[in-house]
């Protein structure tokens, strides 16, 4: 009897140390998870830190201004494009009839559109 009890002190002891070696197996796993997470954290914060770092360049005003002037050739308007107020035509005032056979060539051209088109209607 004696022998079997001490038998079975030996037998809980060792699936004790068993069970506390996996536990801490896992924590060593856990812990090294944890570190590799930390890690990856850092680099992508470092990438976004490179990443503003760009988008500020690439959002600076003068260096838009100078793309801008380099591929769209961009000018200033000409004076003649610029009428004011009084020279714009009044909805339903007779339009001029003078060089009506020749296309328009000025550079501000008003076009006239049928009244249907624009929501109006006859009641």
């Amino acid at each position: 009897m004696r022998r079997f009890v001490i038998f079975c002190w030996i037998l809980a002891g060792s699936v004790t140390a068993l069970t506390l070696f996996q536990i801490k197996q896992e924590v060593l796993e856990l812990e090294h998870g944890i570190k590799q997470v930390h890690s990856d954290i850092l680099r992508d914060q470092e990438a976004i830190h490179v990443l503003e770092a760009e988008w500020s360049y690439l959002n600076h005003p003068a260096r838009i201004a100078a793309l801008a002037e380099h591929h769209l050739q961009l000018a200033p308007i000409p004076a003649e494009r610029i009428i004011g107020f009084a020279d714009l035509p009044f909805p339903g005032e007779p339009q001029e009839e003078e060089g009506k056979d020749e296309p328009a060539t000025g550079p501000a051209t008003l076009v006239t559109a049928p009244a249907a088109t624009l929501g109006a209607t006859n009641r």
